[in-house]
């Protein structure tokens, strides 16, 4: 199980709106989007990992895409599909743990970046990352 980012880093990274590539796989199948909010990416993603640990299926909309991102339980884990694909996770830890492993990589591409937080979602998936438990970043 694995999350991957690319921000394109030729220019400053916009804070509001930061744009790159998102893939995640479970070695079997993948889900890539291209030049996407990766903010709005993370935030569906940790909204649907809480409704599957509470054990509810959700159908989560990204504002900027034309496809919802669906997460079902699946046994002890859960599925998460998007458009044509859909992916098996068979442990809700292995996905939590690379959800917050891209996540901070993500929020580690604004250090170096002096402005103050205008960018909400930025918040939701600082805390995500603040909440869990350090051994699993």
């Amino acid at each position: 199980m694995q999350i991957a980012i690319t921000i394109d880093e030729s220019e400053k990274i916009d804070r509001i709106d930061p744009i790159g590539d998102i893939t995640i796989t479970n070695d079997t199948t993948t889900i890539t989007e291209k030049s996407t909010y990766l903010d709005s990416w993370f935030d569906a993603l940790i909204t649907g990992l809480n409704a599957v640990k509470q054990g509810k299926n959700i159908t989560v909309e990204i504002v900027e895409e034309p496809e919802p991102i669906v997460f079902e339980p699946w046994q002890e884990g859960m599925r998460i599909s998007y458009g044509e694909r859909t992916l098996l996770i068979s442990k809700i830890a292995e996905f939590t743990t690379a959800l917050k492993l891209a996540a901070n990589e993500f929020l580690n591409k604004f250090e170096r970046q002096t402005e103050v937080d205008s960018n909400n979602l930025l918040k939701v998936i600082r805390d995500f990352v603040n909440k869990q438990p350090k051994e699993t970043i």
